[in-house]
């Protein structure tokens, strides 16, 4: 993910029961230049032993070694950062720190932040936080926080393990993570680092129909997904700091997409308003949750990770016509 914005959606990464599959997935025509996620993502290697790998030449990896990989696909390139983080740390993501000038047009070989997540449920449940630095070759972190299950703001089945195929979102220098709950683990990470809970809206949804989006005034959002209806919230922060759920319409996927098995949300894009609906039985499907325009992008159902990824604009890829030049301002 970037701190300043990347140029348009290119493609997916997308996983099921027997690998990922890294093969591109052409855009629907409907999305326009947008800010979203560059195209470094985060692989740690025991998770490639099935992946399908794209043709380019790459070199093995030693699956016992203890290590993260931070890969881009458009070059290949590879960073290896040493694996220290204790296991409980089940999601990462990968950020931009060039600086907040950056266009991200060819940035993908420069310094990065990889921030890692985790809960740990012993006797007690603590969520912990760290940030590494590519170029300080540093981990820190906020002190971690005990989460209560009976302090009256959770029900008593209430799961604060996060989603390990859910990478997190930044919105406004935060990151979020979703739990399985569908309550939010909230990382601070610019300036003073700081953790805390952000309990789920109202309603019988759990953390796989949960998406963390960006709302229309740049702040928190969420899409929840309850049987055949998109809810989608926005956020009200009071004098204390605590957040208010605030509803802001209902989708009816019925009426959108020809479901027979239930749906699941998958994932979004950065600043477009667009989710990703997929079933076992009809693949992925988007929407813009704007116009509700609906476009079917990949026959696959029973998809489990699925990553939307941005490729760059550079002046070589537009004067070969490998892409288009960038459409509106930018």
């Amino acid at each position: 993910q970037s701190q300043s914005p990347p140029k348009t959606l290119a493609s997916a990464l997308h996983g099921a029961a027997t690998g990922a599959d890294l093969r591109p997935k052409p855009p629907p025509r409907s999305l326009r230049p947008h800010h979203g996620v560059p195209p470094a993502r985060l692989h740690r290697p025991p998770h490639l032993r099935r992946a399908r790998l794209p043709p380019r030449p790459r070199p093995p990896l030693d699956y016992r070694s203890s290590e993260f990989v931070v890969w881009d696909p458009v070059t290949g390139r590879e960073r290896r950062i040493p694996d220290d983080v204790p296991d409980r740390y089940t999601n990462h993501v990968v950020l931009c720190a060039a600086g907040a000038g950056c266009d991200h047009s060819a940035c993908s070989g420069g310094p990065f932040l990889m921030a890692s997540a985790g809960v740990h449920v012993m006797d007690l449940v603590q969520a912990d936080a760290r940030l590494y630095s590519s170029e300080t070759g540093v981990r820190r972190g906020p002190d971690g926080i005990y989460l209560d299950y009976n302090d009256g703001q959770f029900d008593e089945d209430c799961s604060y393990s996060l989603e390990a195929d859910r990478p997190g979102v930044l919105v406004g220098g935060t990151l979020y993570f979703v739990c399985q709950s569908g309550a939010l683990l909230r990382y601070g990470f610019l300036g003073k680092q700081n953790l805390s809970l952000i309990k789920p809206p109202p309603g019988k949804f759990h953390g796989r129909g949960t998406i963390v989006t960006r709302a229309e005034n740049g702040g928190l959002g969420l899409a929840t997904l309850g049987r055949d209806v998109l809810h989608l919230w926005s956020t009200e922060t009071g004098p204390n700091g605590d957040v208010k759920w605030v509803k802001m319409n209902d989708i009816h996927l019925q009426k959108l997409m020809p479901f027979k098995s239930p749906a699941r949300l998958i994932g979004s894009t950065e600043d477009t308003n667009v989710v990703f609906v997929t079933s076992d039985d009809h693949g992925i499907f988007t929407i813009e949750l704007k116009s509700l325009l609906t476009r079917k992008v990949c026959e696959m159902g029973k998809v489990k990770d699925f990553f939307p990824y941005v490729c760059y604009y550079t002046p070589a890829a537009c004067a070969r016509g490998t892409l288009p030049a960038p459409v509106g301002p930018q």
